[in-house]
């Protein structure tokens, strides 16, 4: 039996981040695989500098069922000082980048994506040789090492994770997830209530053998990392349907 770490995500804000052309950053309604990938290294305590991000970026899958029939959608204007480029100095923190010179800083102006109030389950599965197993990995949900946010340094956590182990097929790990959650929130008015929405679209990474899951949408995605020292992705197909007898 196939085992499964399933956790959720709140947040009173979500930025799940797109190509960054130009000066609108947008953002999808549903994580992207790096943004899920950097929150779980984020909890184990893998800096984005260690070498053996590019093996762990190989050895999981994620599917998402996201509560978004109650969210909303907005923009952000901002500006930030940034430095001038300059291939020569390496900054590491954002301290050393405004420390220099203020005739070497210049305005970066902006206009950033956000959705409010959507609530996620996601099933995470481990492959064959990964680097820590699911085990460990609810572990480090639940004692991160490094603070967790949601897609951009100012969405953080509205709710813990929660993260649960489950054996079985994807879609028995999805009624699984509806059911624990269901009865977790079952004293919070509130997300009790996002939770009996309407949400039967479901989104996975890999082409499944799972008869209960029904594609109706596989979209191209191009956020699998493939080197973070160089920022490089590729791209990945990205499948999107619905549990039979559902809708």
């Amino acid at each position: 039996m196939t085992k499964h770490l399933i956790f959720q995500i709140y947040a009173p804000f979500t930025s799940w981040g797109e190509h960054a052309v130009g000066e609108v950053r947008h953002s999808n309604v549903i994580p992207s695989r790096s943004a899920l990938l950097g929150l779980v290294a984020a909890a184990l305590g893998i800096h984005r500098d260690d070498s053996q991000l590019d093996n762990f970026n190989c050895h999981y899958h994620f599917a998402i069922r996201p509560f978004i029939s109650q969210c909303s959608w907005f923009s952000d204007f901002q500006t930030n000082q940034v430095p001038k480029a300059n291939k020569k100095q390496y900054l590491a923190t954002r301290f050393d980048e405004l420390r220099r010179d203020p005739q070497e800083l210049e305005t970066l102006l902006s206009w950033r994506e956000y959705y409010n109030d959507v609530y996620y389950q996601i099933v995470m599965t481990e492959t064959e040789n990964a680097p820590y197993r699911v085990m460990d990995i609810k572990q480090a949900l639940l004692t991160p090492v490094f603070p967790l946010y949601i897609g951009r340094k100012n969405s953080p956590l509205a709710l813990p994770l929660s993260p649960v182990i489950f054996e079985g097929s994807l879609s028995e790990a999805f009624i699984f997830a509806d059911q624990y959650y269901q009865q977790y929130h079952q004293q919070d008015p509130s997300i009790s209530l996002l939770l009996h929405e309407k949400a039967n679209e479901y989104y996975w990474e890999n082409a499944s053998q799972d008869a209960t899951l029904a594609v109706k949408k596989i979209q191209r995605r191009h956020d699998q990392p493939i080197n973070r020292t160089r920022w490089q992705f590729e791209s990945r197909l990205q499948y999107s349907g619905y549990l039979t007898g559902s809708e």
